[in-house]
């Protein structure tokens, strides 16, 4: 080595040397920096009143976890030995948020329970309403309905007991929300508009985060319904408060919502965006596990849809992951596995597409049994309020005996025609089992006859018409050369059953026939008199009452299963169309068929 490149050598190692030093010297000033501001932040709070420190920690849970993670240690040195056992009740109350918020469930339902057992001695309702709220949420983001509708009927006594409207409202809401977990979605949005009229009358700006939890729930009500027009009205309105007031959380709902309708409505690339942009806004407000999860699932369904299989199976297993780790489980998300099962069998991996398919008729099975027991639950809270409200009359009036005997009276009767209402739906159900299966022997039996000779090709008009018509004395609709050409080719359309295809949209409709979605959809309104959806609906009913009513194979899938095999994305969807046209649920109709 030449001494030149041996000085080079020298000067880059002191260089490092000195590049180390400096670096290391200005980590360690950087860390003294921080713990100074720690240690100074701390010192401030002995100057702080106790609803200041609490003011301070919800400032920063979500802005700055650091500050908040000091005061609630300050809190658990200084508070929980406190002489003011109120101040221990809700340091307790405290402590489990900031768990909760850190993922420590069981510890935060530990220290909420002290925080309870505390209040209950001192008969503090405002912290007991607190604890049994939050608690009831804890369950319910965990997908336990039944213990949070326990907790969440607590802390609604309790709100009624105080006379407070806005906290009445909010846990009147939160139980509604379980009502759409168990499929009583139009129940819930008759309650839900019931509490948005309250807040309405009174016009009061306190009131505007209970109205967007109202939203909320219309939004899923309507949805689930496939009410998108109504979903859509709900949702600008929620995304608008929502933004005015600045909630951060409810504009990611929000546009989550907006971009489940745009995927359902074919509109893809808006969909997700929408998901992009409410992923961005949950993670400024700090993170919501629970939306995470749903935003997986929404995305798979997406590139499902999209026929992006692999991405969406990435999507699902991601949704799948999460709910393993965060020890979730929601009634709704067996769709999940569904959809996992349908895009590995579109990517012929039948392996795995049986181990979700199996997995999905499992949940199915457990989701009809839950549903069961919170109906249940709902039912006796219902008749316990009922009783509470004769109890109170019973203490208030002075002829205790005879209200009293006018009450067990009210409930005897209330019983006995709930019995006889049973019994007489009972006998409805079979009038209409017994009616659909003569009406479906008489059509097998008009079937069977040798046809007629057909007329000659200038007659087909004719015959088309006369099909479409009853023998009434309403006078037949003209047909022309079109019309009759296009009735044709749906003639052949239900034939070949296309109409089990869950792509039978409109406009595949459309291509199938050679004409356009406008024309085609006049000349279904106007010959067959009900709109396209309506015509496919009915369609595949039909078929699955003849199905069901012969095929004792078809008659033991899941309803889930018979729903997707017939064309329909969802169960709920088939059972509503099912006891639409039939008066029956398919349910009903099974065992029925079963039986004979």
């Amino acid at each position: 080595m030449s001494i030149p490149s041996f000085k080079k050598c020298n000067i880059l190692i002191v260089c490092i040397f000195m590049y180390f030093f400096t670096a290391t010297g200005f980590t360690q000033h950087q860390n003294s920096s921080i713990q100074t501001d720690a240690i100074t932040f701390e010192k401030s709070l002995k100057n702080k009143s106790y609803d200041d420190l609490l003011n301070d920690f919800y400032a920063n849970k979500e802005l700055d976890s650091a500050k908040a993670a000091t005061i609630i240690g300050y809190l658990k040195r200084h508070f929980l030995n406190s002489n003011d056992e109120n101040e221990v009740a809700e340091s307790y109350l405290t402590i489990a948020t900031w768990q909760e918020k850190n993922d420590s469930l069981k510890l935060a339902m530990v220290n909420l329970d002290i925080a309870i057992a505390k209040a209950t001695k001192l008969d503090n309702k405002n912290l007991l309403y607190q604890s049994y709220n939050k608690k009831a949420s804890y369950f319910f983001k965990t997908g336990d309905n039944g213990k949070a509708l326990d907790n969440f009927f607590v802390a609604l006594a309790i709100a009624k007991q105080t006379n407070n409207l806005n906290r009445q409202l909010v846990t009147s809401n939160n139980i509604i929300l379980i009502n759409i977990q168990v499929d009583d979605n139009l129940g819930a949005i008759a309650a839900f508009l019931d509490n948005l009229k309250i807040i309405e009358s009174f016009n009061d700006e306190t009131l505007n985060e209970t109205k967007l939890q109202i939203y909320f729930g219309l939004v899923k009500a309507h949805i689930n319904l496939f009410n998108y027009e109504d979903a859509t009205l709900y949702c600008n309105l929620g995304l608008e408060l929502s933004e005015q007031i600045n909630a951060i959380d409810f504009q990611g709902y929000f546009r989550v919502f907006l971009g489940e309708i745009a995927s359902n409505r074919g509109r893809y690339k808006e969909a997700h965006e929408l998901f992009n942009k409410a992923e961005e806004l949950v993670a400024k407000a700090g993170g919501d596990k629970v939306l995470d999860i749903f935003l997986k699932l929404y995305f798979g369904k997406t590139y499902a849809l999209e026929n992006k299989h692999q991405e969406a199976i990435d999507e699902f297993l991601k949704c799948e992951q999460l709910l393993e780790a965060n020890n979730t489980d929601f009634l709704s998300i067996q769709e999940l596995y569904v959809n996992l099962a349908k895009s590995y069998l579109a990517l012929e991996n039948i392996k795995e597409s049986t181990k979700y398919f199996e997995k999905a008729n499992d949940i199915d099975v457990k989701n009809d049994k839950k549903r069961a027991i919170l109906n249940s639950r709902i039912t006796q809270e219902a008749l316990r309020n009922l009783k509470g409200q004769i109890d109170a009359l019973q203490k208030k009036s002075k002829r205790t005996k005879y209200i009293y005997a006018i009450g067990i009276t009210f409930l005897f009767f209330v019983i006995i025609g709930l019995i006889l209402y049973y019994k007489k739906q009972q006998h409805k159900n079979k009038v209409r089992f017994t009616t659909l299966m003569s009406q479906l022997e008489e059509k097998r039996r008009q079937e069977k006859k040798p046809p007629a000779i057909q007329e000659a090709t200038s007659k087909k008009t004719e015959d088309i018409e006369e099909s479409l018509h009853t023998e009434t004395n309403i006078e037949p609709i003209e047909i022309d050369s079109k019309d009759a050409e296009i009735l044709e080719k749906l003639i052949e359309f239900e034939e070949k059953e296309q109409f089990l295809s869950n792509e039978s949209t409109l406009i595949e409709v459309a291509k199938k026939i050679q004409t356009n979605t406008t024309y085609l959809s006049k000349v279904i309104n106007t010959h067959k008199e009900k709109s396209f959806t309506a015509y496919i609906t009915d369609l595949r009913v039909d078929y699955a009452i003849e199905r069901l009513s012969h095929d004792r194979k078809f008659r033991s899938f899941t309803i889930g299963a018979i729903a997707q095999e017939i064309g329909f994305k969802r169960s709920e969807s088939f059972s509503k169309a099912f006891k639409v046209k039939t008066g029956l649920y398919p349910s009903y109709f099974i065992k029925e068929v079963e039986r004979q």
